[in-house]
């Protein structure tokens, strides 16, 4: 217990430094433009642009502090798993993540770069890595990611229009980004250092299959960063319903992967399944969300009658008056509603107060709407016909890219 309270104060102080120095600073204000910047253009191409109050950077400072959090959880995971970054070459997992990316976007992944890079040191012998702190490192990072998906991922979505085969529907771009500042063991041989741990016991790090030949051991705690993202398009579920299950079945792969990497370095013969469950394990859970929005069906479509919401911008008249994602509008100033053309010709150019009468899950409710003239209401139906503006997915996992590709050769 004295060992580890010692850890935590360590922990305390480096991580107090490293918030407050200036080249971790500059760094970090560039993430976070970087951030900004991003959840910008993710806005720039909603179906309907938010003009009204625009929530990029509420989403960035969002982001930023909730990064700060997994950075802390993550840093206490890596300390406690003892994840040595000295055995692990960082160099080569991000040349090989960058290559991946250039094949596709999404494959800039350490659990890709991982499985690879340590498929092909079983294979080669090089590079000289540590193969079961690598994919404990990539189950970690996957760890906090799904816990930053949990309390994140369904704040401010995106409203966009999809089209799926031959028809345009209504979704919500899910995509986040956290940059998260990260500390990790890293070993600094037998010299005695004033930021060091003092020697650990054999035990920890729990990955650490060194120790009977470099006994007494000493490590500091080396400050990094990191950025984790998260990216999904869910036009079969509402955003809450979605996020609570790709964060569920992303824990559960990376408390799997934890697993396979601490068995491996105790039994060398699961280093092979370990290698493989990291793209393969990653892939399967991809595959399942993929798989899902290709069999349910959307909900986000027109109804025979009245005008469904994609998206209510909150804080918008609209919002305050108490509509939300869902909703169908029946009447409008007592006129039926069925296309969205016909709700922006009765609000008129002078038209202030409006009582609409709408539908929520077949609950029907009353409420009144009071704006100045012209004002935006922060509504976006759901697409009709005729919809020229809208994203065309194509299928997600690695198994459709080699598809993809065969036919590209071998039509």
């Amino acid at each position: 217990m004295e060992l580890l309270w010692s850890v935590l104060l360590l922990m305390g102080r480096v991580l107090g430094e490293t918030l407050t120095s200036p080249e971790f600073l500059l760094i970090y204000l560039l993430l976070f433009f970087i951030t900004n910047w991003q959840y910008k253009r993710l806005e720039d191409m909603s179906a309907h642009p938010r003009r009204y109050h625009p929530l990029h950077l509420r989403a960035t400072l969002v982001s930023v502090g909730l990064g700060l959090l997994g950075g802390a959880l993550g840093s206490l995971i890596l300390v406690l798993v003892g994840i040595d970054l000295s055995r692990v070459n960082i160099l080569p997992l991000w040349i090989t993540a960058l290559l991946l990316m250039m094949i596709n976007p999404r494959f800039l992944c350490f659990a890709y770069a991982g499985g690879v890079l340590a498929i092909i040191s079983l294979l080669t012998g090089y590079p000289r890595m540590d193969i079961p702190q690598l994919i404990a490192l990539v189950a970690i990072l996957h760890m906090v990611e799904s816990l930053l998906i949990a309390l994140n991922g369904q704040l401010n979505p995106v409203p966009v229009y999809v089209k799926r085969e031959s028809q345009v529907v209504g979704g919500f771009n899910l995509q986040k980004f956290w940059p998260i500042p990260l500390l990790a063991l890293a070993g600094t041989g037998l010299l005695a250092d004033p930021g060091a741990l003092p020697p650990l016991p054999s035990w920890w790090p729990l990955l650490k299959t060194y120790a009977a030949t470099v006994p007494g051991q000493n490590y500091v705690l080396l400050p990094v960063l990191a950025v984790l993202g998260y990216g999904e398009i869910t036009t079969t579920d509402t955003p809450g319903r979605r996020v609570r299950q790709s964060s569920s079945y992303l824990l559960l792969y990376s408390l799997l992967l934890l697993a396979l990497a601490i068995g491996s370095s105790y039994r060398p013969a699961l280093l092979w399944p370990a290698a493989l469950f990291a793209p393969l394990g990653h892939e399967l859970v991809i595959w399942r969300g993929t798989r899902r929005e290709k069999k349910q069906n959307p909900i986000y479509v027109p109804s025979a009658s009245g005008l469904r919401l994609l998206d209510v911008v909150p804080n918008s008249p609209a919002y305050k008056a108490g509509l939300r994602s869902g909703d169908l509008i029946l009447r409008l100033n007592r006129q039926s509603i069925d296309h969205y053309q016909e709700l922006l010709r009765i609000m008129g150019p002078a038209e202030r107060h409006f009582e609409i009468e709408a539908s929520r899950q077949g609950t029907v409710y009353r409420t009144r709407l009071q704006c100045s003239p012209s004002q935006d209401w922060g509504l976006t139906p759901v697409p009709e016909a005729g919809v020229s503006r809208y994203l065309s997915l194509q299928e997600g996992t690695f198994f459709d890219l080699l598809r993809r590709l065969f036919r590209r050769f071998f039509p």
